[in-house]
């Protein structure tokens, strides 16, 4: 009778089980970036429950798997097959670009939807427009180009900007994709700078910017150089604002950017949630999860966005849930609208200026 009764026991916790619509979570939660992880999970535990206090989805539960990819692309791997194996209908996370790029590939293989969020190399989304299997929430590092264009723009009523670069790939990439984007837009005046990095005077540089009558300047490099160029621009002539690369925002760039005369911002990836309206959602969200909101919030709005869209086209399907989200704004209540692009990135600002404080570098929008 013991048999039957376990037999039957078995039966029914597998029946319920495969009821369930398994949710992965891909995080750091081991190694220095474990406090991000830690957040993600609570606030994915504390959604679930919400959505299955309210019934679900077509009345099945949504269940949190989760998978510790340690912010290591060789844990990524092993954390994504672990995941794969749970046949789960979505996956969120991957904060780390190097895991994220490395994990991508295996779910697309696996025909799993991931959403990865805050991993902002372009390698993670490449590819992404043969399929609708992967898709970003968060900025892309080589769209710093398109936001410094912006920036000059507006500091340049006439169209004369410099950009300054140094020879790495990084710079040269920004650099030219910023050129590029005032190409479009047809600013009258652009000229391009070249510096070896590593010198310890650069008053050329700064001459040739004033003999351009540059109005504003961008900086795609590195620190030791930014500092001695933005204090060359400071000693003659008229202040001249000067945008950086994100390479730009450490707290010793921050202190010398505060004491200089020179106007310097830097770019930082843009903060969804801080671009959104503020909601209610947002503010229950907070105490749960401590200082890491952002991450736990984007990893909340994946699951927000992904759960509309698939009530709205009644599957759990992978490839049609990855479409439509694709195919449609959607609304979530932690971040508001999203909207994803054709190649499956978050469309909107990926990068926005920041401005030197006490406490280090502070986003202006």
């Amino acid at each position: 009778m013991r048999l039957v009764t376990g037999a039957f026991a078995l039966l029914v916790f597998t029946q319920h089980a495969a009821a369930d619509i398994r949710v992965g979570l891909a995080a750091p939660l081991s190694g220095p970036m474990a406090s991000v992880g830690a957040a993600m999970r609570s606030a994915l535990e504390a959604a679930i429950a919400e959505v299955n206090t309210s019934g679900g989805f077509a009345d099945q539960r949504l269940t949190l798997v989760v998978a510790d990819d340690a912010c290591s692309s060789a844990k990524a791997e092993q954390a994504a097959t672990s995941l794969i194996a749970e046949r789960p209908a979505l996956v969120i996370g991957h904060p780390c670009s190097g895991a994220a790029t490395k994990a991508a590939t295996l779910y697309r293989r696996a025909g799993v939807l991931l959403i990865a969020v805050g991993a902002r190399h372009p390698d993670v989304t490449k590819g992404g427009d043969a399929d609708a299997l992967v898709l970003r929430l968060g900025g892309r590092d080589d769209r710093q180009g398109d936001a410094a264009a912006h920036w000059l723009i507006e500091h340049a009523p006439t169209g004369r900007i410099a950009i300054v670069h140094d020879r790495t790939a990084y710079a040269r990439a920004i650099a030219t994709r910023a050129k590029a984007a005032l190409d479009a837009a047809s600013v009258g005046s652009v000229v391009d700078l070249t510096i070896v990095a590593g010198n310890r005077d650069y008053r050329e540089t700064v001459a040739e910017i004033r003999a351009a009558g540059a109005e504003a300047v961008f900086f795609a490099g590195f620190p030791d150089e930014a500092a001695i160029i933005a204090a060359g621009l400071a000693e003659n002539g008229p202040a001249i604002p000067l945008l950086g690369t994100d390479s730009l925002a450490t707290p010793g760039f921050a202190e010398i950017a505060r004491r200089t005369t020179t106007p310097v911002r830097v770019l930082l990836p843009s903060d969804p949630q801080a671009l959104a309206p503020p909601t209610d959602a947002q503010d229950t969200l907070a105490p749960a999860i401590g200082p890491h909101h952002g991450s736990a919030a984007l990893a909340q709005a994946a699951l927000e966005a992904w759960l509309s869209t698939i009530r709205r086209i009644g599957t759990t399907d992978a490839v049609s849930a990855g479409g439509a989200l694709r195919d449609s704004a959607v609304e979530t209540r932690t971040l508001g609208v999203l909207r994803f692009d054709k190649n499956g990135d978050l469309v909107g600002e990926a990068f926005v200026p920041a401005s030197a404080a006490a406490i280090g570098w502070v986003r202006e929008r």
